[in-house]
């Protein structure tokens, strides 16, 4: 049993899902709205659009689209979603055995699905003690997802309405949110305050002391800006020598550092100051690495996805969920096994990045077997029971 308190403070964005989990990105109707050019404000499968960018491209209501692409068919379901906030959960969850506190802030709006994430939140051991209300609705996104897409792994889409989370600045977060040993700064594209000023709150963070993590989200506002620059991350690219680590997938990968290739992208995050990097590509291998400052040192590598995973989901077919939250709860991995091991008494140079990716691919595998992508426990350590067991395969199999 671990002895040492590490506590957590995280914030960026947090919503509910409406999941239409049986769309089919081949049809007619996702051909007929679909992107024709980057940042346009077209669907694009994988990818994030706001609601009002996409009815403003395709002059049609969203009501009469979202019948379209589903066939009128009802939401599969409704979800606590969001990057920040899954990952918070994940992370809650996993250290369940640990002396761990998680605690989230972000803008609920002053509505029903404000009810409705509260009811949830409140079934898990994240500490919400700070979300507040704030005017405005409560942020949400439909989420079209396809299960044959890339030959039957599936995938999905967003359209987000940022609502509240408009009305969220970094002054909301006072000064407790620094007095936490880890500050995660999740999706905060999807909340425009805070992301405008991530460099002041990450070199506040740093200042103090403190171990800053990002996790970022497809910046589909700084897209539609400039779909051939670099997307900009905070006031400038002093963000950078802030992050301790840095959880990326592919395309934000490319869009933030302006390179094509692995080791190019790899070069610019670390001659920027990142310490510790992580690259996901969907159901493809992730990569990690780190320079020995948070971590030990970690050379470049390519990390393969969980095998077992993909045995379970071929044996058990009626188990399979969809992919919805999978990269948020892979994040949330990544996020339990650093303060897992903080709380083991490990120093920030000592932590094993291998285990984090572990715990990261085995917590993005699990989700495929969810609705969403906030999992609610039959108990105490049940999800931890559940992941570990795929975690354990991927540290004695890789």
């Amino acid at each position: 049993m671990a002895e040492k308190k590490v506590t957590v403070s995280v914030v960026g964005c947090s919503l509910v899902d409406c999941v239409y989990a049986k769309v089919n990105f081949g049809s007619e109707a996702f051909r007929k709205y679909s992107s024709v050019k980057n940042g346009d404000g077209g669907l694009v499968p994988g990818q994030l659009v706001f609601m009002e960018s996409l009815e403003k491209f395709t002059g049609v209501p969203a009501a009469t689209m979202l019948k379209e692409l589903t066939g009128n068919v009802p939401a599969s379901g409704r979800n606590v979603g969001g990057p920040a906030v899954v990952a918070a959960v994940n992370a809650a969850q996993l250290c369940c055995n640990y002396p761990v506190q998680v605690k989230f802030y972000g803008a609920l709006g002053e509505d029903a699905n404000a009810d409705f994430i509260e009811s949830i939140l409140k079934q898990t051991p994240l500490d919400i003690s700070a979300y507040k209300r704030r005017s405005g609705a409560t942020p949400s996104t439909e989420v079209l997802s396809d299960p044959n897409y890339h030959d039957g792994k599936g995938e999905r889409t967003f359209v987000n309405v940022i609502g509240a989370a408009n009305n969220y600045r970094p002054e909301d977060l006072g000064d407790e949110f620094y007095e936490s040993d880890v500050l995660v700064f999740s999706a905060t594209a999807l909340v425009p305050p805070l992301h405008d000023k991530l460099t002041t709150m990450l070199k506040r963070g740093k200042d103090l002391g403190k171990i800053n993590m990002v996790s970022t989200v497809f910046d589909f506002r700084n897209e539609m800006r400039d779909p051939v620059g670099r997307w900009p991350l905070g006031e400038s690219d002093d963000s950078y020598k802030y992050i301790d680590l840095l959880a990326v997938d592919w395309d934000e990968a490319r869009r933030l550092s302006g390179e094509e290739e692995l080791e190019k992208i790899v070069g610019f995050f670390s001659s920027k100051g990142v310490s510790s990097i992580c690259i996901t590509h969907g159901a493809k291998n992730f990569y990690i690495y780190s320079d020995g400052r948070l971590f030990k040192e970690f050379p470049l590598s390519a990390m393969p996805v969980n095998e077992l995973v993909n045995q379970d989901l071929a044996q058990y077919p009626e188990r399979r969920g969809d992919t919805t939250g999978c990269g948020d709860n892979f994040a949330g991995g990544l996020l339990a096994s650093l303060i897992m091991q903080l709380a083991e008494g490990k120093t920030p140079s000592e932590l094993d990045m291998r285990t984090a990716a572990a715990w990261a691919d085995a917590s993005g595998g699990f989700a495929c077997f969810c609705l969403g992508g906030t999992y609610l426990e039959k108990f105490p350590g049940d999800k931890y029971e559940k992941v570990r067991r795929y975690c354990d395969y991927y540290l004695a199999n890789q």
